[in-house]
């Protein structure tokens, strides 16, 4: 690793400031809290129903990572999210670095790339809807929390989160002083910087202000481009968030601002051999003999601008009755160039020549800014025998994206205009008949208005949609004894139709796809044992897809976007132990069923699909990990492991061998130390270096693969005031 003068004055700089801080006041260092060693496992408070309660009564499959957690875990990336919470899995999409594609229960992401594509899971930063994020985002946040909902979320959160929700809630400045630092050092030249600071800045505590900021930034050397003769996958990162909150008596104002900036030398795809003639898919082996070596002459990058503005009001309107205002606006620029063939030999169309070729070459500007505005109401009647949530929400999203392809050496050019108006009421209400039971009915409507104007070459598309649908949920629950919590629940998620923004020919993209429609059933318990030492949670499912959105490509190139019905059946376990103080044993599992039940469309190329497995549904999903913390001369030493088990699945309907990703057996953990303020951290992802891809599709002699990460380490030094 190379560490330039600059980034080393900065480090010591920051990690001086905290020493002489540390050394200015002893009597703190001396009392300050240790790691937690208490003897029963902790609760974590969740807001998965819009309203505080612990997570073991919440009726809803929700897993929540608290600060600590998210650390400890080695949570820098939603990627890493997959390891911790069963049937949920993020990856990087395959059109430059930046974006993600979120799976919860099967439910995903046609291509995340495009601005034509909307997600089934909901990413949500206090309480704000993200339409177009980026997989490092959450680096630059101070986070309280993470909750990951699984199932549809469509009455309380409604804007695409027909197959679950993912809530990052950041940390409120608060009336005392916080301060937290951390540097750290790793694989392919790694350095980070972070930094977070909070707290009153009048003396009556009444105004706060919080911020936190992040550099990161590596060398190449994830994969080396032979062709290029260049090691790829270099990084940089910076993003900063800041905070104001004014709090008095009955009312509660807070406003936030965020930029982040991501840039890279790209995403590089694994070309696999054209000349395999074997059954074998796994013994298909990459052209260049390796997934660490890419072979395309062309050259990839990736730049990513967000930025925003955020205001939260909460005012009570009487004892038990409270309004929320959310309002949100941002803006992102996203541009990327990528070769998706990977390279493919001269000779694969009979030439003889030497050398690579690149016969996919894409290059995308995109412009996207949205608007958002919440009103919440909320509270309770007759001494708490009924209580509620209803509100209003609106949301608005213009972009334009400009798209130039070279595909078999023929150049295209495609330009998209879009303008989504997304108008929605909802509301729900809780009756407490008895003590310990609560039954639960609510809906939302929704009506999704989207503007399309398109240009495929000199040849325009026009159009104007219009998607209605209304959720219904129905549940009920029971505190059957102090730590058994039982629940069932009734819900049907939504997501608007669209357009396939990857569509080749005019006729494709000018046709819609239809809407996405799902019917869900749940039922679940959550308990806890021996004085809260033990915890186990169990939940079994069926989502009934009438109209599921899923994307293939056809053996001529054509990328189809279609409805199918689809089955998925399946049952989630978290489990926890804590044997005695020092130590934490945790896991969780998934098993599933699920496939297509017949084709939404009329054509026989969707008809194919029936019976086939659906997308990124693994049959069974295993994670177990550990964590110590156990006392060592005048601090503590800390280590931990996971060890993750994911069975094999397709990434795409056809269930065809290119897209097939074999099981993967994934080895994380970490050792360190804490003394007082201190902690320093060494920690590896991945630690048996399995190679494995995410996704990857085939068409005439294209066949590209997309890697995930290698093994990799840090080395972290935080103190936190």
């Amino acid at each position: 690793m190379r560490l330039n003068p600059a980034r080393g004055r900065l480090a010591v700089a920051l990690l001086g400031g905290a020493a002489l801080s540390a050394m200015a006041m002893p009597a703190l260092a001396e009392t300050a809290p240790a790691a937690d060693t208490g003897s029963g496992l902790s609760d974590i408070v969740v807001t998965a129903t819009r309203s505080a309660s612990s997570i073991q009564k919440t009726p809803v499959s929700v897993t929540a990572l608290g600060a600590e957690e998210v650390k400890r875990l080695q949570i820098t990336n939603v990627k890493d999210l997959g390891q911790v919470a069963p049937n949920v899995k993020f990856t990087q999409v395959t059109g430059g670095s930046a974006g993600i594609s979120p799976y919860i229960r099967g439910g995903s992401v046609t291509d995340g790339s495009l601005i034509t594509s909307e997600p089934d899971v909901g990413i949500y930063i206090d309480d704000v809807y993200q339409p177009r994020t980026a997989a490092s985002f959450i680096e630059a946040i101070d986070i309280e929390r993470i909750e990951v909902l699984r199932g549809p979320q469509g009455t309380l959160y409604g804007r695409n989160s027909a197959a679950g929700a993912l809530k990052i809630i950041t940390r409120e400045p608060g009336a005392t002083f916080r301060l937290s630092t951390e540097a750290a050092v790793g694989t392919w030249g790694e350095f980070s910087l972070k930094g977070n600071a909070s707290g009153p800045v009048t003396q009556d505590g009444k105004l706060r202000a919080g911020f936190s900021a992040m550099h990161r930034e590596r060398d190449g050397g994830r994969q080396y481009n032979a062709t290029l003769q260049k090691a790829v996958g270099a990084e940089n990162f910076t993003g900063f968030e800041g905070q104001l909150v004014y709090v008095t008596e009955g009312f509660k104002a807070k406003a936030k601002g965020f930029y982040s900036h991501y840039s890279s030398d790209g995403q590089y795809a694994v070309a696999i051999s054209p000349f395999y003639t074997g059954s074998n898919y796994l013994a298909a082996p990459p052209t260049s003999g390796s997934y660490r070596t890419v072979l395309s002459p062309s050259p990839s990058f990736t730049n990513s601008t967000q930025y925003g503005l955020n205001l939260n009001l909460e005012a009570d309107l009487g004892p038990n009755t409270k309004l929320t205002s959310i309002t949100s606006w941002s803006h992102l620029d996203d541009a990327w160039r990528e070769e998706f063939s990977g390279g493919v030999p001269w000779a694969a169309l009979g030439i003889t020549a030497p050398g690579y070729m690149a016969l996919f070459d894409r290059t995308s500007y995109m412009g996207d800014s949205s608007f958002t505005q919440e009103l919440q109401l909320k509270g309770s009647v007759a001494d708490g025998l009924l209580t509620y949530v209803a509100g209003l929400y609106y949301f608005n999203e213009k972009g334009t994206q400009d798209v130039y392809s070279t595909i078999f050496f023929g150049p295209s050019t495609t330009n998209y205009a879009i303008t989504t108006d997304s108008y929605a009421a909802f509301g729900q209400v809780s009756l407490h008949p008895v003590a310990g039971l609560t039954v639960t009915a609510g809906g939302r409507w929704t009506e999704d208005k989207k503007t399309f104007n398109a240009m495929m070459g000199a040849s325009p598309v026009n159009r104007r949609d219009t998607w209605r649908n209304f959720l219904p949920k129905v549940g009920v629950d029971y505190q059957l004894s102090r730590d058994v919590f039982l629940y069932a629940s009734y819900s049907e998620g939504f997501k608007a139709g669209g357009y396939n923004g990857l569509a080749t020919t005019l006729t494709a993209l000018s046709t819609p796809y239809g809407p996405q429609n799902v019917k869900a059933y749940e039922i679940g318990f959550k308990s806890e044992f021996f004085d809260h030492k033990a915890r186990l949670n169990v939940s079994a499912f069926i989502n009934d897809y009438a109209r599921l959105q899923q994307q293939t490509v056809d053996n001529l190139g054509n990328f189809l976007t279609q409805n199918y019905a689809g089955l998925h059946k399946g049952v989630e376990i978290e489990a926890s132990v804590k044997p005695f103080p020092a130590l934490t044993l945790w896991g969780n599992a998934a098993f599933n069923e699920a496939k297509y039940k017949r084709s939404a469309e009329t054509s026989a190329a969707a008809g194919s699909y029936v019976g086939n497995q659906m997308t990124s549904v693994p049959k069974f999903q295993y994670t177990f990990g550990g964590d110590l913390v156990a006392p060592f001369g005048p601090g503590n030493f800390v280590a931990g492991l996971n060890y993750s088990i994911r069975a094999d699945y397709y990434a795409t309907p056809d269930n065809l061998w290119i897209g097939h990703v074999p099981r993967t057996d994934i080895l994380n953990g970490y050792v360190g130390y804490d003394y007082g303020r201190w902690a320093l951290r060494v920690s590896g992802k991945n630690l048996t270096d399995q190679t494995y891809w995410t996704t990857g599709f085939a068409f005439s002699v294209v066949a590209p693969r997309f890697m995930a990460d290698p093994a990799t380490w840090r080395v972290s030094l935080g103190y936190k005031f």
